[in-house]
Order: structure tokens, then sequence, then C-alpha cells
């Protein structure tokens, strides 16, 4: 199904929404299963559903919908975040996006964009001075947009499966 580009205003989801971000999550999730099988479960079920509601009733986070012709075509769901000082960290606050989907027929029409802008403008009214999140690095397109919002990588998770052989030596690599 195609939208069209008439976008309606960026709003606070309504409960009547949640059926809808049900959905749109079920799209990223079968992306994200599909690019990372051994992490995430198949198929998304009940429990996620649940977890929508949750999201919903969250007083600590923001759960906000995007429209295309008066039909709910994304949306984002941030927390706000304060963490204490530790003996090696300073206390910080800051808004995580924790998700954000847009339907599949609805990317490249700024509907991505719209949602950040409000969150943004959230964030920096209570306070927080930036915005974390994570990304799977398998999701080009993902990264891309993450890109062009500004955000930058500080911090790279990597990973390594015990099943594989230990890497060699440089100097065995270079045949000497």
């Amino acid at each position: 199904m195609l939208w069209k580009k008439n976008r309606d205003a960026v709003r606070p989801a309504k409960k009547k929404d949640l059926e809808r971000i049900g959905e749109l999550r079920r799209q990223a999730h079968e992306l994200h299963q599909t690019g990372r099988p051994d992490v995430f479960q198949k198929p998304f079920g009940d429990a996620m559903d649940a977890q929508t509601r949750q999201m919903f009733y969250d007083k600590n986070a923001l759960l906000l919908v995007t429209e295309a012709d008066g039909t709910v075509c994304g949306f984002v769901y941030a927390t706000f975040v304060t963490e204490p000082a530790t003996p090696v960290w300073d206390s910080r606050s800051y808004c995580k996006v924790e998700e954000i989907v847009v339907d599949k027929s609805c990317r490249g029409q700024g509907h991505g964009t719209e949602l950040m802008q409000k969150v943004r403008a959230e964030a920096l009214a209570r306070g927080c001075p930036k915005l974390e999140l994570n990304v799977w690095a398998f999701n080009a397109g993902a990264c891309a947009f993450w890109t062009k919002q500004g955000f930058v990588p500080y911090l790279y998770c990597m990973e390594s499966r015990t099943e594989l052989p230990a890497p060699m030596p440089a100097k065995e690599m270079q045949g000497n």
C-alpha cells in the first residue's frame, strides 16, 4: 500500500493506536529476526504485545506517532534516564531512543525526521543534554538515518563467537 505524502502532525500516542504500533513493531522485529536470528526470538508474541501496552503507560517516557492521511505510519518510544555517579563515571542524564519504526511504505518521506524533531525538543525541554540509542550494525538503513540525524558513535560493542578459532597473530598472517 503506498501512502500519500500528506502527513498529519506528530502527536502523543492514544490507546487506540496500540494495535497499529504493535503492527509496526512486528515489521521491525522481522527485520531484526532476519538479521540476527541468534538474538531475536521468532515469532513476535503476546509478551511483545504486553510490552507495547507498557510503553503506553510509562510515565518516564515519550510515545509519539506520526500519521499519513489519518493512519498511523510510524512511532517513536524514548525514555528519560538519569544515572547516578559511580567511582568511575560522572552522573548523567539523557534521552534514550528505545525504538523508532516507520512503515516500509512510508520511509523516505520525512516521518522519522519529524518524530525525532519532537523527541529532541522534548529532551531539551526536560533538560537532557543529549540523545542516545543503540542500532544493529547489520541495519544499514537505520545507520544511515541516524547519521543524517546527527548521531555519531561513541562506544562500540563487539562480539566474537567462541566456536571460531582464535585469530592468527599478525606475524603469522604476514607469512613470516
